[in-house]
């Protein structure tokens, strides 16, 4: 051997189990597995050893994080069943559908008040205040739709806390 280079340090099994604060079947299993060579007969390089279990750990850490991602793709997949479901069984429906439904009720019944008036009298003073009061309480409940279709689009609660006029 040439001046200078020196040996690389071995170590025993026991020693290496020592030093990774785990037991000796443990440092056999990392063996076993590939990630320690043996430098001679019940001898271990130490660089091979430190170096084996950094590998077994980042391998560990490595399967750890691909099942969380699988499992956060499970979630999300059985989430879009359950939904599909939920439609399905009309126990949820689509928001436009929802809207659509509303307006049209919104719609018949404004169409209901628009002839109140002169159904109720044929005073022109009496029918005239009947029809300003009419759409008055219209422009409000349309301004109260507004706010409560931005309100659903945006997710929010807010709509349960306005108080009532």
């Amino acid at each position: 051997m040439a001046t200078g280079q020196t040996q690389p340090q071995t170590i025993t099994v026991d020693q290496a189990a020592s030093l990774l604060s785990r037991s000796r079947r443990w440092v056999y299993n990392l063996v076993k597995d590939g990630y320690i060579d043996k430098a001679g007969p019940g001898q271990y390089s130490l660089v091979a050893v430190i170096r084996g279990a950094l590998a077994y750990y980042e391998d560990q850490l490595a399967k750890g994080q691909k099942a969380a991602v699988a499992t956060r793709v499970s979630e999300a997949r059985t989430r879009e069943i359950e939904l599909r479901i939920q439609e399905r069984s009309r126990d949820l429906i689509p928001q436009e559908d929802a809207q659509a439904v509303v307006s049209e009720m919104a719609a018949m019944v404004r169409s209901e008040f628009q002839g109140l008036a002169a159904r109720f009298t044929r005073d022109l003073e009496v029918r005239r205040r009947l029809e300003q009061e009419i759409d008055a309480t219209f422009e409000r409940l349309s301004r109260k739709a507004e706010e409560a279709a931005r309100t659903l689009a945006t997710g929010s609660s807010d709509l349960e806390a306005e108080p009532e006029a």
